[in-house]
């Protein structure tokens, strides 16, 4: 028997918030976010870990960042007019036809929507792993005090390279060597 906190594979989306070209400008620290969500995402597709993408009304805050859209180019984002991503029927539809009871949050900005939606998944009984390295604000303290607060509610603070090796699981899995490459290539 395995602990609870340890993430697995089955029931869990890689969930994007929020990463829109109209407000990426500011955010700290952002470069190292978006390369760990994108790390995120190839290795979503590697081990067929599905992955939803939201936007916060885009017709303001432009669509999400193409650095991102282009690894999953196919996928369409779940558009809102409210902070949590709970604020919009399709996420939970989507959600219940996954058959999904664990969230993987990635994303922006952390106080804000990232935050809201957490606590809203938490409320709906979801498991909920927030990736501190692929999570930012504006404000370093906002996404700080975002991170212990959602901590606080329940949910998991983890980091990208925890999900990723807690989903693997085993270095006999047959796509350890690709899983391996992907790692290496991660900057320190």
């Amino acid at each position: 028997m395995r602990h609870p906190d340890i993430l697995t594979r089955e029931g869990a989306v890689l969930l994007i918030s929020d990463v829109q070209k109209k407000c990426i400008k500011p955010i700290y620290a952002k470069e190292p976010m978006i390369n760990n969500i994108k790390t995120l995402v190839s290795f979503a597709g590697m081990v067929g870990l599905p992955v939803l993408i939201t936007e916060l009304a885009p017709q303001t805050y432009g669509g999400t960042i193409e650095e991102i859209k282009k690894l999953v180019p196919r996928l369409e984002p779940i558009k809102r007019s409210r902070y949590s991503c709970f604020g919009n029927e399709d996420l939970t539809l989507r959600l219940e036809a996954m058959n999904s009871n664990t969230l993987v949050v990635a994303g922006m900005e952390t106080h804000i929507s990232i935050c809201q939606t957490v606590l809203d998944a938490l409320t709906r009984g979801y498991r909920v792993h927030v990736v501190l390295d692929a999570t930012s604000s504006r404000r370093k303290v906002d996404w700080r005090v975002a991170l212990e607060k959602m901590r606080r509610a329940g949910a998991v603070v983890t980091t990208m390279e925890m999900v990723m090796h807690e989903m693997m699981e085993r270095v006999d899995a047959p796509q350890f060597d690709k899983f391996q490459e992907l790692v290496d290539a991660v900057g320190h």
